[in-house]
């Protein structure tokens, strides 16, 4: 397996490895494609919000939507932090899972009332915001106006740790403690921005 080759066969990683399969079949993640090259796994579930986007899309309350979770075990590694080569990886990455995702979209009959897809990102300044947000619009994602786990903090602090053993486990080069603190913000991408820019 692609993980344990990575993060060796350790106890912490099994014992993080095996918390991940147990939450992600509890919420109903999983994987869309059999790539190794995608960075993404998803799950359904309903907009807690009602809002407008850029293309015309609404959304309202309750709008099945599809979530993105980022496959941990399929991030390029960094070796002495980012790096342009890493970068290019990444990007590379993401085209080819929203590419997996507008064929799997496509195919899936169940999935064809579902508007959008969004992610939630996990943030620390305010400019650390704006630079998510040029970044994330360079494949037609765009951050909603609310934050996200602002009422559940306990909750919001519990992903939060689950993330930061993932990468202790997967990527620890990137790891951070500050990650524990941040706040997440939700992005969105519109079925058809989707399949306009990547079917």
């Amino acid at each position: 397996m692609i993980l344990e080759k990575r993060a060796g066969k350790g106890w912490v990683a099994h014992a993080v490895f095996a918390l991940d399969r147990l939450v992600r079949k509890r919420v109903g993640i999983y994987e869309y494609t059999s790539d190794a090259r995608c960075l993404f796994r998803i799950h359904r579930d309903q907009a807690e919000h009602s809002l407008s986007l850029q293309d015309g899309t609404h959304i309202c309350r309750g709008d099945p939507i599809l979530k993105l979770h980022i496959w941990n075990e399929h991030m390029p590694c960094m070796v002495r932090g980012p790096s342009v080569a890493w970068g290019r990886e990444v990007s590379r990455g993401i085209h080819l899972s929203l590419q997996e995702l507008a064929r799997y979209l496509q195919q899936d009959s169940s999935l064809k009332d579902v508007k959008a897809i969004c992610a939630d990102m996990c943030l620390g300044t305010a400019e650390q915001r704006m630079q998510l947000a040029r970044i994330v619009g360079r494949y037609g994602f765009e951050a909603a106006r609310y934050g996200v786990g602002r009422p559940g903090a306990i909750e919001q602090l519990c992903q939060n740790i689950m993330m930061w053993l993932l990468v202790l486990v997967t990527n620890p080069s990137t790891l951070r403690l500050a990650i524990l603190l941040r706040a997440h913000q939700r992005i969105f991408l519109s079925r058809a921005a989707l399949e306009r820019r990547y079917a």
